[in-house]
């Protein structure tokens, strides 16, 4: 069964019914994909340094006499393949960025594409400007289980209670209720769009009432909630809390000491992103991030294209070795980091880097009650803006946004209105959207777009 079908299914069940589906063991639930990359976990822990670079190896082999064979854009290079080590082959591929990809999909689609089963995804769209990528019908799952194996280093099992502050829909709540309950996943989902001095006391009590043993969410929102907790002396309300599993945010050293000290608890950052080409996080005795060497090949280049050595700073370019519906090699990232020397005294033989910089910052949007809304929780998956090239939000007032796009042509009145809903189902009345078709959207002296603009703009 296709995995858009799977979720549609599920976000349909009655909750009694999703409960009943929770008392199935996770592995079972989520499948054989999820299943055989947990299988994988152990062997790697324990993996030498030429163990793990033997695997890569023979991986990245099949990735590229599979790209090599299948994706236009890379036929020309099936001799080098043939001819050289992977890893000395690998270098011989150009680098691929957004603006690439975008403009020239189908060069880098494989020819069986369409017998390939997959389903279309989106990325956040950080930068205001979305790349539509195709990821293999079991992405889900296999993403889903190399998570599990990350925070597995914090203690986390599916078993195990998860307060999530995420940027998902929150469609059906109650007046005075910005919480909703995810069985398969067995966490509450709280909303990071009505975070504010008025509400977060009520936020408090859902929390210690639910008695998670992980927080996860955006840094943005959990920062708001830890400087709340510590403001008011409450920190002994969470005895329970193990740790905090940061995503899709930075999270600078300031915030990350304030949150886990609210919570008296380790914060467990994770890098990844939606390309799926690259996924890090700490281990059990240091911060530096290690590089999950079964999910892709990550390289640090530098400005002139050389790779770096430890101590060096870079940029993070990845080459999946998982999805064969787009697969992609040498893609930069647009993130940097420095590198770190491989070996670790957890015992892990993997890449490491540190200090990462890049896409996530935290913009915020201030809500009609003087809640702060993370630009990050304001993501959109899905075609709403198949006929935007690009966005940017502007604020003057609290609670109101326009969004001003730039539009391809056929972009209507049903397009703008189904990005009106989508907001609306995000947000509800904490914040106002509405759209402004713009000529164009200025770029920034180094060519970036700023993705929040106006008055009110911290």
């Amino acid at each position: 069964m296709a995995f858009p079908l799977k979720r549609r299914i599920y976000e349909s069940m009655p909750v009694w019914l999703a409960r009943a589906v929770n008392l199935v063991p996770f592995a079972w639930v989520a499948g054989r994909s999820y299943r055989e990359v947990m299988g994988r976990h152990d062997a790697f822990r324990t993996s030498s340094r030429a163990e793990v670079l033997a695997y890569q190896s023979a991986e990245l082999r099949r990735a590229l006499e599979f790209v090599t064979d299948q994706v236009p854009a890379y036929r020309e290079l099936r001799g080098t393949v043939s001819r050289l080590e992977p890893f000395e082959a690998l270098r011989d591929f150009p680098l691929l960025d957004k603006e690439t990809l975008q403009s020239d999909m189908k060069r880098h689609l494989p020819r069986e594409f369409d017998r390939i089963p997959h389903y279309e995804i989106t990325t956040g769209g950080t930068s205001g400007n979305q790349l539509r990528i195709y990821v293999d019908d079991s992405s889900q799952s296999v993403e889903t289980a190399f998570v599990h194996r990350l925070w597995s280093r914090a203690g986390y099992s599916p078993r195990c209670r998860k307060a999530a502050f995420r940027g998902v829909a929150f469609p059906d709540l109650l007046p005075g209720v910005y919480w909703q309950r995810n069985p398969i996943y067995n966490e509450m989902q709280f909303s990071p769009f009505h975070m504010s001095e008025s509400t977060l006391g009520s936020y408090v009590d859902a929390l210690v009432d639910y008695d998670p043993e992980f927080i996860h969410g955006y840094p943005s929102a959990i920062g708001l909630l830890a400087e709340y907790v510590l403001r008011n002396d409450l920190t002994r309300l969470f005895a329970g809390v193990r740790a905090i599993l940061l995503a899709s945010e930075g999270c600078p050293p300031a915030q990350a000491e304030r949150i886990g000290r609210a919570f008296e608890a380790r914060v467990f950052p994770m890098y990844g992103h939606s390309e799926r080409l690259i996924m890090a996080a700490p281990c059990e005795v240091t911060d530096v991030l290690h590089h999950t060497p079964d999910y892709g090949v990550v390289e640090l280049l530098k400005e002139d294209g050389s790779p770096c050595e430890p101590g060096e700073r870079g940029e993070l370019v990845g080459t999946g070795l998982l999805n064969r519906s787009l697969p992609l090699v040498r893609y930069r990232t647009g993130d940097f980091a420095t590198m770190a020397e491989p070996c670790c005294e957890c015992g892990r033989n993997w890449d490491r880097f540190e200090d990462v910089e890049g896409r996530w910052k935290q913009d915020m949007l201030e809500g009609r009650t003087g809640a702060s809304i993370s630009v990050t929780a304001l993501n959109m998956h899905g075609d709403m803006f198949e006929r935007v090239t690009r966005y940017q939000y502007y604020q003057e007032r609290p609670g109101e946004c326009v969004l001003r796009i730039m539009v391809a042509p056929g972009f209507g009145e049903t397009d703008e209105r189904a990005i009106l809903d989508a907001y609306e189902k995000k947000v509800g009345d904490e914040l106002s959207f509405s759209v402004e078709v713009v000529d164009d959207i200025p770029l920034t002296a180094r060519g970036k777009l700023k993705l929040l603009d106006g008055a009110t703009t911290p």
